[in-house]
């Protein structure tokens, strides 16, 4: 349904009956909330996307961090033959911090706002409408 058709001027709504003036308000209405619906799906679809994809990295580097740390526990044994160690602590250094920086762009990715957009988006029709009526 096109917006554009819907809208009528100025000089046709004063020659509207208040009866009619209702029915064309709600159907507005009826059509902004509608709007609003499909772009709040929208927004909550692409922030849950991108909270898939934090989970994802954050999971991935939490199992990482605990086998790195194990590694690292490894070579802490193998310590006092260090050239055994020295290999293996280097293998736990490398994992972790692959480990720290998958976390770090995890942690990134999180929604910190849930539907910011919509929110605003509602805020304005708000002051809008307000502004309208007064």
């Amino acid at each position: 349904m096109d917006l554009e058709s819907e809208r009528l001027e100025r000089s046709q709504l004063e020659s509207l009956s208040t009866a009619e003036l209702i029915r064309h308000a709600l159907a507005e209405t009826r059509l902004l909330v509608r709007a609003e619906v499909l772009h709040a799906k929208k927004e909550l679809r692409d922030e849950l996307k991108a909270a898939r994809t934090a989970g994802i990295l954050i999971g991935a580097g939490a199992v990482l961090a605990l086998t790195s740390l194990a590694v690292l526990f490894v070579a802490l044994g193998l310590a006092l033959p260090l050239r055994a160690a020295l290999g293996v602590l280097l293998v736990g250094v490398v994992l972790l911090a692959i480990a720290g920086g998958m976390l770090f762009l995890g942690s990134k990715r999180v929604p910190k706002k849930p539907l910011t957009h919509t929110q605003e988006r509602l805020k304005l029709d708000y002051q809008l409408t307000r502004e309208t009526l007064q």
